[in-house]
């Protein structure tokens, strides 16, 4: 059973680091979003 959650877990951190990188190299979503904001004030 630890193992499945461990597993799962790995899986879900993964994901979280693309997300992360993503976002930092500047086209994720939240990037995005403050630039529209930015653009609009």
């Amino acid at each position: 059973m630890s193992f499945k959650i461990s597993e799962k877990r790995k899986k879900i951190l993964f994901i979280i680091g693309i997300v992360i990188l993503i976002e930092l190299s500047g086209y994720g979503f939240f990037a995005s979003l403050f630039r529209l904001i930015r653009s609009v004030s």
